[in-house]
């Protein structure tokens, strides 16, 4: 069932944070395996470096997003071919994609952008809570599956 989204004010995120998904609250955004050209995907949280992630502002309501790993390797979110159903990817050498923050409630956001093609806005979507589901990007469907919540790391 689709839920009424009230949004707020857009505004960059600045700094770490974990994002928990507000469909499936026990999966969170990780980098699978910390290897480069991986995919994120929902995963139950675990403390690890690869669910902790960097935002960048890049001016306005826009962020780079990226992840440290263990051995100091910074991978940069990345959706170079953005379409619907399109997944993304952690890329080294700080080739990243510039995301849109919209808030959606205090504490939750909605993190996409523009399609390829200029067409449309596409959102960081989990679309079930299997473990290493990928994260695609998809339309705006209005549920809670494109809802993120981003708090820090030290705020549990």
């Amino acid at each position: 069932m689709a839920e009424a989204a009230e949004v707020h004010a857009a505004a960059a995120i600045v700094g770490r944070r974990i994002l928990t998904n507000a469909s499936y609250n026990d999966r969170v955004a990780d980098l699978t395996n910390g290897e480069v050209n991986s995919y994120i995907i929902g995963y139950r949280r675990n403390g690890g470096r690869n669910q902790v992630f960097n935002f960048e502002p890049q001016g306005g309501s826009t962020d780079k997003i990226s992840l440290t790993a263990r051995d100091g390797t910074v991978y940069h979110v990345s959706s170079p071919d953005a379409a619907p159903g399109s997944r993304l990817k952690a890329t080294v050498g700080g080739v990243g994609s510039v995301y849109t923050i919209v808030n959606h409630a205090p504490g939750q956001v909605k993190l996409s952008i523009l399609s390829a093609d200029g067409t449309a806005p596409l959102y960081w979507t989990l679309n079930n809570e299997d473990e290493g589901t990928r994260i695609s990007l998809d339309l705006d469907n209005g549920t809670a599956n494109q809802i993120w919540g981003a708090v820090t790391p030290d705020d549990d």
